[in-house]
């Protein structure tokens, strides 16, 4: 049967170019044919049936399985995503340190984190001297990098690797200095 849109006051098919199925053979067909090109027979456009919609689920079966795909990539890379920020996060907790100083007179400093600071600390072994130098915002963005407000200049992004045992930290550019990069260690 034959979309009534598709046919004038006088049965006709309008002048479009609009795809069709031959009743007899099956054939896609354009109005423009009297006749079937595969089996030869006269169309009637009582008999015709109408093939956009076809053409339209293929297309809605192509953007559908796209949209599909597109979907489970987002939510497999988010799913990624809070699992390493979450292993990240849980590393830095642990407490990093390193020693700074000569022979004669050895500073400790100690990057303490905690859920979204980070306190900057040296301690000399007398309790006096110690001092909390900073106290640095933060937040992980990512399996490897966090984001730190330092001194309220605004947030910069800070690259941590780790070496295979997890007890040594490189954050590039440096948190407590001006250097490129600097290392802290876990010393339990």
């Amino acid at each position: 049967m034959c979309d009534e849109s598709l046919v004038d006051e006088n049965g006709e098919i309008n002048d479009k170019q609009v795809d069709f199925i031959c009743h007899n053979c099956g054939e896609n067909i354009t109005n423009n044919n009297e006749y079937c090109p595969k089996c030869g027979v006269k169309l009637n456009t009582d008999e015709l049936i109408f093939n956009s919609n076809t053409k339209n689920k293929s297309y809605l079966k192509i953007i559908l399985g796209i949209v599909i795909i597109i979907t489970v990539i987002l939510i497999t890379t988010a799913i990624i995503n809070y699992i390493q920020i979450s292993n990240l996060k849980k590393e830095l907790l642990q407490g990093w340190e390193r020693v700074d100083g000569d022979k004669n007179s050895n500073i400790l400093c100690v990057l303490d984190f905690s859920e979204n600071e980070i306190d900057y600390r040296v301690e000399t072994g007398y309790k006096w001297i110690d001092t909390k130098i900073a106290t640095f915002e933060y937040k992980v963005i990512s399996g490897n990098k966090i984001k730190v407000n330092r001194f309220g200049y605004g947030w910069e992004t800070i690259n941590i690797e780790f070496n295979d045992d997890k007890t040594m930290m490189k954050l590039s550019p440096a948190l407590t200095s001006v250097d490129d990069n600097e290392y802290w260690f876990q010393f339990d």
